[in-house]
């Protein structure tokens, strides 16, 4: 069974989102091999390819374009990128999905290494005032953990644009 965590977020009375900056902005503990292993099982059978960040953050854009020029555009837009679904895969990894096109990966041992300290600077990964709506309240405590985190991971990656590979869907 697919468990998948839907959360809803709502930012009250900012008034320049274009300002606005994570106090945590975690760098990658998974290793790019295992995140490109992953990305690579998951582009089986798939049209479009992906753009991966050194960070983590995937680009699921159309192939034959522009690659670089649509990884700036996306990465511009995606700090403004704030709800997120919690996808387990297969080997026990997340992809955290921000909207069609951006999702962040967060390996299992990476997390499982990271909770702890996830929990203590959660405050961190949270705009200014910040609050959460979440859809179903029996989902793991875990998943909203995850994705904070990979919010902050995707964050990082907005600020510090540094693409790791491109795979194409076969």
């Amino acid at each position: 069974m697919k468990l998948i965590l839907v959360i809803y977020i709502q930012v009250v009375g900012l008034s320049n989102m274009n300002d606005i900056r994570l106090d945590w902005e975690p760098e990658n503990k998974s290793t790019l091999i295992e995140m490109e292993r992953c990305v690579t099982n998951y582009m089986k059978g798939r049209k479009n390819g992906v753009t991966i960040f050194s960070n983590g953050t995937l680009l699921f854009t159309p192939c034959g374009r522009d690659n670089l020029d649509d990884a700036k555009k996306a990465m511009k837009e995606a700090k403004y990128l704030i709800d997120f679904t919690v996808i387990p895969m297969k080997d026990g990894s997340y992809l955290v999905q921000f909207n069609h096109v951006v999702a962040v990966f967060v390996g299992r041992d990476e997390f499982m290494s990271m909770r702890s300290e996830i929990i203590r600077r959660s405050e961190e990964l949270k705009f200014p005032e910040e609050v959460f709506f979440q859809e179903n309240k029996d989902e793991p405590r875990d998943n909203i953990l995850i994705g904070l985190y990979a919010r902050g991971k995707l964050q990082y990656d907005v600020h510090n644009f540094s693409i790791y590979k491109r795979i194409e869907g076969f």
